[in-house]
């Protein structure tokens, strides 16, 4: 059941959960303020973590933060760096690591929002 429509939330009062390699805090997301269609979330993934290779049928991007890392999308790798986003269509196989000596931090958005809690 969706939650009630909230405006804000700040990170202290998102959903927290560890994801498949790294903290996930959900931010906006149905069961956090009721949004119809959105997910996003700030992911923390710690050095030497990564997250392996998936998929879903959810369209996604990123928005890093701060550390550093690599991805692959499709078979193209990515350096990752503060400051730049990733959009990974949906479908499309995706793997990150954190390749640096502090937290890789990133907005992760993605849309439909995921069902899983």
């Amino acid at each position: 059941m969706a939650a009630k429509l909230r405006y804000v939330t700040k990170v202290n009062e998102g959903y927290k959960f560890q994801g498949v390699g790294g903290l996930v805090v959900r931010l906006i997301h149905p069961d956090v303020n009721g949004s119809d269609k959105l997910g996003m979330g700030v992911v923390y993934v710690n050095p030497g973590e990564e997250l392996p290779p998936h998929k879903h049928f959810n369209e996604e991007g990123y928005f890093i933060i701060s550390g550093e890392g690599f991805m692959i999308v499709d078979g193209t790798e990515i350096k990752l760096e503060k400051n730049m986003a990733v959009y990974m269509p949906a479908g499309s196989t995706h793997y990150t690591k954190n390749t640096g000596n502090e937290p890789l931090v990133f907005v992760c958005a993605l849309s439909p929002a995921p069902t899983a809690k």
